[in-house]
């Protein structure tokens, strides 16, 4: 029963928005455009498909939804893909490192559903130097941020600066931790939210007593009890008057790429938050309306046709007995590399 308890808790409260959107496509574009969000979807799509094995639709992976911007080159088709691909990855890890932070849960179930496994294991293959950095997955933001500064800080002396992954609540750890450690931007070059929690969720603010307790409380083998703080810190309120207060000593330049699956590709699991969801806004992943996971401010790379669990990790494979419930064949590396090829793009390689 616990391990059962435990499968559908991991996963259930990693959420969390700036302004509402309950709106038209048209006026949803006006509010990105009014948080000072650059729109880079057309570059991110070019260098992701190019990197899709011909037999792939891009299209069935990165929505074209209304507003984004015409592509200065054309869409790379699926025959010319392997001729115009963009750098390797042995290219970009000799550039960058790679962290990824994970979010609410997160190692609560040992090696089971924890998030990036897979992904950092293929980087790794191809020659990066990355890595999901620890964090206590019942602990406050203020924990979680001293022990990110404690790992970048302790990590090897490298002339590559790190590029992090703030996933779910590790977003708004790793926000923590730039104002609290502002030493560490020095080895940073960029901070992607990644389907992170920058905004706060519905959810969080409507998750009964019983529930939170059970997400904080409930035993777990991989994490301590907790103390209600890290469910409560993902609720709209605290998020807002968080960025309210806070976002004026980030200085690090911010990436989004927002989780937004078609309702056929929503894990069952995750169905019935995602109605919830859309009954504000469609454009959710069943954790976080699509504005809950764009910094403003930031560049938007692109909307994945992805659960807010299929954007992580393979539970169709981490949780075999359940496998059938969950959709999640995702090119996560793909959208990593993609996600670093805009970055060096528009990033000096030489971090100051």
């Amino acid at each position: 029963m616990i391990l059962q308890v435990g499968a559908t808790l991991v996963l259930t409260s990693c959420t969390m928005v700036l302004p509402s959107a309950d709106t038209s496509p048209t006026e949803y574009q006006l509010k990105l455009t009014s948080m000072g969000v650059r729109d880079m979807r057309a570059e991110f799509r070019n260098e992701f498909c190019k990197r899709l094995p011909s037999k792939t639709s891009c299209l069935d992976i990165l929505l074209h939804l209304p507003g984004e911007p015409p592509s200065k080159t054309s869409l790379v088709s699926s025959v010319t893909r392997k001729s115009v691909k963009g750098d390797t990855p042995s290219m970009l890890a000799q550039q960058y490192r790679l962290a990824f932070v994970p979010g609410l849960l997160a190692g609560c179930m040992g090696s089971s559903a924890m998030p990036f496994t897979d992904t950092v294991d293929t980087l790794r293959a191809e020659g990066f130097d990355a890595r999901v950095l620890s964090i206590e997955g019942r602990g406050t933001s203020e924990h979680n941020a001293d022990l990110i500064a404690q790992q970048i800080n302790d990590a090897s002396p490298d002339t590559r600066p790190w590029i992090v992954f703030g996933y779910s609540k590790g977003l708004a750890d790793v926000l923590e931790a730039l104002v609290r450690h502002p030493a560490i931007t020095r080895n940073i070059a960029a901070v992607v939210s990644y389907a992170g929690a920058v905004g706060g969720s519905q959810l969080a603010d409507e998750t009964n007593n019983l529930s939170k307790n059970l997400l904080e409380y409930v035993p777990l083998p991989g994490c301590d009890r907790g103390d209600g703080s890290s469910v409560h810190s993902l609720s709209r309120d605290v998020r807002h008057t968080w960025w309210q207060s806070h976002h004026m000593k980030l200085h690090l330049p911010f990436y989004s790429i927002v989780a937004a699956p078609r309702a056929e590709r929503v894990s069952y699991p995750l169905r019935s938050s995602y109605a919830m969801l859309s009954r504000t806004d469609t454009l959710n992943d069943g954790q976080l309306l699509a504005t809950d996971a764009v910094v403003p401010g930031s560049v938007l790379l692109g909307y994945v046709n992805a659960d807010h669990w299929a954007m992580a990790m393979p539970l169709s494979k981490q949780i075999p007995v359940a496998g059938a419930l969950f959709i999640d064949d995702v090119p996560r590396v793909d959208l990593v590399l993609a996600s670093l090829q805009v970055i060096s793009h528009h990033t000096s390689k030489t971090h100051e």
